[in-house]
């Protein structure tokens, strides 16, 4: 279940990693976008960020492995950390999900075993 910080609007999520789990952290997200103005365009496009950000980590995690989720809500920003198994994903895969990435989200950081991807927010 999910934690939540009521002074901080942070949210923390770790799921087995597993691609079954995802929509967890889809939900998740969805639920902290409900506190902010993103249109659902820009809702839809986090969504698919999340999604590929976390396949490095899902796709090589093991039995007892998980992913954690960090969603952290300022008021100029929306960041989520990711952090997992360090993956060794196929470079056609790895280059294609990070222009995903790069695509619909405004910063985004990756290193072994975690990533961080920022979307600005409105005033």
């Amino acid at each position: 279940m999910p934690a939540v910080d009521s002074e901080s609007r942070d949210v923390s999520l770790t799921i087995p990693a597993k691609p079954g789990y995802l929509v967890l952290a889809r939900l998740a997200l969805s639920a902290v976008c409900r506190l902010t103005a993103l249109q659902p365009a820009e809702i839809a496009d986090l969504k698919l960020a999340v999604t590929e950000a976390a396949s490095d980590f899902v796709e090589v995690g093991g039995e007892e492995d998980a992913v954690a989720f960090e969603f952290r809500l300022a008021p100029d920003r929306l960041a989520i950390e990711l952090s997992g198994p360090a993956g060794a994903s196929p470079p056609d895969e790895l280059e294609l999900s990070r222009a995903i990435i790069a695509a619909t989200v405004d910063q985004a950081d990756f290193s072994d075993g975690h990533t961080t991807l920022a979307k600005r927010l409105e005033a």
